[in-house]
């Protein structure tokens, strides 16, 4: 069967679980406890439903494939079927649904043959999960439309604390079907959280909100939070608010021609819809944020943009991209700034597609969205390119990075191959790296192929295949490439050169180094092959795996140099006379070969060589004498060692010729026996001719051999034997060449020239000629030899990498300062400065004139002053600072994270309590209560920095420990030394100067533009004008600013005076504040408030800079 049929039994067996919810009621005459457990079991089948959508099961037709990859697995559908199974076994024994479950059976009287009445419950839940309910309504068309069903039995609960265990049940099942596709959990619980904050019925959210309280916490959040919206509370409902049950039945009967949700709307409801139309067309064009993630299964948060009134049908990340225009960097070394996309999965059905990769977070700074054109903030890249900064997708990033290290732990188990794998040639390997350079066997034309190119580098990894599917491979390979024993953790270390160029004890070696980049290559091919799909194992270890063997294979090229021997290390005879004795032994041995007595003549060819150990004649005639007598392997390394001492002796070429012969090396023959004709010219003899011919006609014999072979597997093996020949490492020497290394010079000389380095002439002299020194034998750190190769990840390792190697690049300061030890160290020169764009001071500072920020790095920056005083020298510098919170974890035993406050405080545009709701439509209706509120006005303050402080702070415990041992040198202490950073503005040269202390690393981010509404900029409501007047602070009072003076709205800071945003942004460090930041060209001043607020980012405070 194909594969579109076998996920079609997926579809069936989803479908029918959904169904046979319908053979459960509360019963009527039970009361409210009864109805509650009820909606629990309904929402479990709305969570099911949901979760199928999302996968696209409801998008499969017969004879269509799947929309989801990852259910074209054999294995994937296997476990789904058995869980769908799960729960229609929960409802098929009456034994269970009577003894365990605690229901009774009731027989429906009034309803054709295969319907179910509706229940009470779908009908307080069918106003707020109307997309679920139009789903199930047409399944039931669609059902009516077959052959009739049998009347079924109808059980209503009457035990609850039984009842309760199947809810228990079916929602770990559904938790288990989540599990499996983390993605798809993620984008079902968004579709629910939007049907919830698209309803307007509050006592239904009130029931909801109350079932799902011990169960669903984030679904009962958002319907309280949306209850709070709609001007409810939430609260416990009582039995007299639900429906009563003559309405129930009343509505029943009308289900009989009219199915769930079909009747009209009630006056009010019409009434609040034609109100969110009117502010809808209001608010076009409108700059709208929002902030996906994280969730109780992943960490991941991701940021988006959008605007009102965009096509509905048009996903907002499409605008987004459009709109923003993301710059690109300006030099092709930079791009190893940027991680590269290994996976590329088209969008589905309006709905972002992540691939694993974007579920794996690297580095903030590695993404192309993260830096945007103004230093030290996050904002949509919009402005030109030469004004330099950080995006709101990098501001997402922040706060999955934040989550990562600071927010609740999560189940991270992945499967690990640790079986023994082969003992790879060098051969094989350095061959397979040629093949896979140039691009030779594209995967997918020959699978049978595929698979056996595969297994000669892994073996069987210890699993046995029954089937050749590609998603094996992939997840064996990840499952590989995530051991920890033999291969590299490339996101542990700054440098990859120490892994296959450095000391033993610092990596894994050049061939197990080799053998990692064949397998990352493998393993990337076959995820470019592959149909979409998730794999379990996709981590940051693997994804820097991949990187660093595309770079490998993109930057280095592999040379077999022939090796060669020291002639002057090596014995020669002292005098004439030893000289003369050494000719005297090799004519004893001649005459001994000429009577067949080899290993006579193989003793005394062994004596003459321990007198002139450089003459290449005895050894060659040793390779003959042992040749004779079978023993070939001895032969062969004597004629190669001849070909090193003398590489024009023409027999020496020609014993190395015939001794490739008699190893079957057809290959290796013939260019043995092409050098000894090139080196003897015309006195070329007929026995090396001979031997040209001969290996030839191995060559043929070989190749007709190969196609000859019938089974696919060993007829791959005699071809990769045979290719094998051109890639032995006997007597030669695998040289690396870089293929980039003149681009590589390229970039650090500009990035000097931009960031205006002090010592730029004296990194050009050197750099210009440091590739030619290395490969003339001298020795540099590893960190240039990274550059040079274009080898390091992207994001902090590319940043640290390029200033390191400016850093080794100058001498006089590599000598003084070394290279950091910390990745997010700054470096203090005399007269200037330079720190990382994530450091506090890159991001205060990012903003001053003059200022560029370029690869992670933000600079020429002014010099600081250190407490107590230092000699003014170069040095690298800690900043010590705390994080701001970006998300925010609840501590009780709920699975929720809520980034910023919960519910929208400040939009007073909702109903308020006790507020009437006539009144409320009118005043909201009438177009003289909508204003455009008034940006802050120009300030002419100046603001200049005055000095930038760095005061030394205590050593930790365990390093003051070490230091008062004796354990620590000079240099390492400065190492382990942090500092805290104060700035010293001057306001207006007033004579006190106002100074902020740098206590924590707040976010900025940068708005991107709105669009025009109908009266250009975006309007107000008169109930919203507080919110845009009261809360306005210059710069100078900045400093009276107290905690009290915040409330649950956005502190404006209006910071248009010149050099006001540095301090501004210094204030928000010093009171551990993130911030939004509008400049010229950004968003009207009504977009930016809420892009602020809790409708936005949440951060509370807008820096109003123009």
């Amino acid at each position: 069967m194909d594969i579109a049929g076998l996920v079609i039994g997926v579809v069936t067996a989803w479908e029918t679980s959904v169904q046979i919810f319908d053979i459960v009621h509360a019963g009527r005459k039970y009361g409210m406890d009864y109805e509650l457990l009820h909606v629990k079991l309904e929402v479990e089948r709305i969570r099911l439903l949901t979760w199928g959508e999302a996968v696209g099961l409801s998008a499969v037709d017969h004879g269509q494939p799947s929309p989801d990859a990852r259910l074209n697995r054999a294995d994937m559908r296997a476990v789904i079927i058995r869980l769908l199974g799960c729960i229609q076994h929960v409802f098929s024994q009456s034994e269970r649904l009577q003894e365990i479950y605690g229901l009774s059976p009731m027989t429906p009287p009034d309803h054709q043959e295969g319907e179910y009445p509706p229940t009470q419950t779908q009908f307080i839940l069918g106003p707020i999960f109307k997309r679920a309910y139009e789903s199930l309504r047409r399944s039931a068309k669609d059902r009516q439309g077959t052959a009739s069903l049998p009347r079924k039995t109808i059980w209503v609960i009457q035990d609850k604390k039984k009842f309760q265990t199947l809810v228990d049940e079916i929602r770990g099942f559904n938790d288990s079907l989540e599990a499996l596709f983390p993605d798809v959990a993620s984008k079902a619980a968004t579709l629910i959280r939007n049907d919830i904050d698209m309803s307007v019925e509050v006592r239904e959210l009130q029931v909801l909100q109350q079932a799902t309280a011990d169960g669903h916490e984030e679904i009962s959040e958002t319907a309280s939070i949306r209850i709070e919206t709609l001007g409810g509370t939430a609260r416990t409902v009582t039995e007299a608010e639900l429906v009563s049950p003559q309405v129930t039945e009343a509505l029943a009967d009308q289900v009989k021609s009219a199915r769930i949700g079909d009747n009209d709307t009630n006056e009010l409801d019409r009434q609040l819809k034609d109100l969110e139309t009117f502010i809808q067309t209001r608010n076009h064009g409108a700059l709208t944020l929002s902030l996906l993630g994280p969730d109780r299964y992943l960490a991941r948060v991701s940021a988006h943009v959008y605007w009102d009134g965009q096509h509905e049908r048009e996903p907002f990340w499409a605008f987004e991209d459009r709109e923003m225009g993301y710059t690109k960097l300006s030099h092709p070394s930079f791009d190893l700034y940027r991680r590269k996309k290994f996976i590329d999965r088209p969008s589905r059905d309006g709905y972002e597609s992540p691939s694993d990769a974007d579920y794996v977070l690297l580095d903030v700074e590695a993404d192309a969205r993260y830096e945007n054109v103004h230093p030290g903030t996050h904002c949509i890249p919009y402005f030109p390119e030469n004004a330099v900064t950080v995006t709101v997708a990098g501001f997402g990033l922040e706060c999955w990075d934040y989550e990562e290290k600071f927010g609740k732990p999560r189940d991270n188990t992945i499967l690990v191959n640790c079986s023994e794998m082969p003992n790879i040639p060098a051969r094989k390997l350095l061959r397979r790296l040629n093949e896979l350079c140039r691009g030779r066997h594209k995967l997918g034309w020959n699978p049978t192929y595929d698979d056996a190119r595969l297994r000669e580098f892994t073996g069987d990894m210890g699993i046995t295949y029954y089937t050749n599917e590609k998603f094996l491979k992939i997840s064996d390979l990840l499952s590989l490439l995530n051991r920890r024993d033999i291969l590299a953790d490339f996101t542990s270390t700054s440098s990859v050169a120490l892994q296959w160029a450095g000391p033993e004890t610092e990596g894994i070696g050049i061939w197990n180094f080799l053998w990692q980049i064949i397998i990352s290559k493998e393993l990337s091919m076959r995820i470019e092959k592959s149909e979409g799909g998730s794999y379990s194992g996709f981590t940051p270890r693997v994804l820097a795996s991949l990187t660093v063997s595309s770079l490998w294979l993109s930057n280095v090229e592999i040379i077999l140099a022939d090796a060669k021997i020291r002639i002057e290390d090596i014995q020669k005879p002292l005098t004439a006379e030893e000289k003369s004795q050494a000719e005297d032994v090799k004519a004893r041995a001649n005459d001994a070969m000429r009577s067949n007595r080899y290993q006579k003549a193989v003793d005394l060819y062994t004596e003459a060589m321990k007198i002139d150990l450089s003459n290449p004649i005895y050894r060659a005639n040793r390779s003959a004498a042992l040749l004779t007598m079978g023993k070939v392997e001895e032969a062969h390394h004597d004629a190669l060692v001849t070909t090193q001492l003398d590489s024009k002796y023409a027999k020496g070429w020609a014993r190395l010729g015939i001794t490739e012969l008699k190893l079957g090396k057809g290959m290796r023959a013939k260019a043995a026996y092409q050098r000894a004709i090139e080196a003897a010219g015309s006195e070329a003899t007929a026995l090396m001719k001979q031997g040209l011919a001969d290996a030839t006609a191995l060559i043929d014999r070989d190749l007709k051999a190969i196609d000859a072979e019938t089974d696919v597997a060993a007829q791959q093996i005699l071809r990769n034997n045979f290719l094998d020949q051109e890639w032995e490492i006997t007597g030669k020497n695998p040289e690396f060449h870089s293929r980039v290394h003149e681009q590589q010079v390229g970039g650090l000389l500009l990035f000097a020239e931009r960031i205006k380095w002090p010592y730029i002439n004296e990194v050009r002299d050197f750099a210009e000629d440091v590739y030619a020194n290395l490969r003339s034998g001298a020795t540099i750190p590893p960190d240039l030899y990274d550059w040079l190769f274009g080898l390091t990840l992207p994001g902090k390792w590319m940043s640290f990498k390029i200033m390191s190697a400016l850093i080794c690049s100058t001498p006089s300061l590599f000598e003084n300062v070394g290279v950091a030890r910390y990745y997010e160290c700054g470096l203090s020169l005399p007269r200037q400065s330079y720190w990382r764009v994530r450091s506090v001071l890159g991001r205060v500072l990012g903003c001053v004139p003059g200022i560029i920020s370029l690869c992670g790095w933000i600079g020429p920056c002014p010099p600081v002053d250190f407490i107590p005083p230092l000699q003014k020298s170069p040095r690298h510098v800690r900043l010590k600072a705390r994080h701001v919170a970006l998300t925010q974890c609840d501590n009780s035993d709920s699975n929720i994270i809520y980034i910023g406050g919960r519910g929208d405080q400040d939009d007073l545009r909702k109903i308020q309590p006790g507020e009437d709701v006539q009144d409320f439509i009118v005043q909201m209706k009438d177009s003289d209560n909508w204003i455009i509120p008034e940006a802050p006005m120009q300030e002419v303050s100046t603001v200049i920095i005055k000095a930038i402080r760095l005061k030394k702070l205590p050593l930790e415990v365990n390093i003051a420990a070490m230091s008062a041992n004796g354990e620590l040198d000079e240099k390492r202490l400065a190492d382990e030394s942090e500092y805290r950073a104060t700035i010293v503005f001057s306001i207006d040269n007033n004579e006190d100067p106002v100074s902020y202390t740098l206590y924590s690393n707040p976010v900025f981010v940068t708005l991107p533009p709105c669009h025009l509404g109908p009266a250009g900029r975006h309007e107000i409501h008169l109930r919203e004008l507080s919110h845009f007047q009261k809360r306005v602070w210059s710069v100078e009072r900045l400093k009276d600013h107290t905690p009290e003076d915040f409330d649950q709205g956005v502190m404006i800071i209006n910071a248009t005076g010149k050099g006001a945003e540095a301090i501004a942004r210094a204030w928000c460090s010093e009171r551990g504040k993130n911030a939004v930041i509008r400049r010229a060209g950004g968003p009207c001043f009504a977009c930016a408030v809420r892009g602020a607020g809790q409708a936005g980012l949440r951060v509370g405070v807008l820096i109003w800079v123009s």
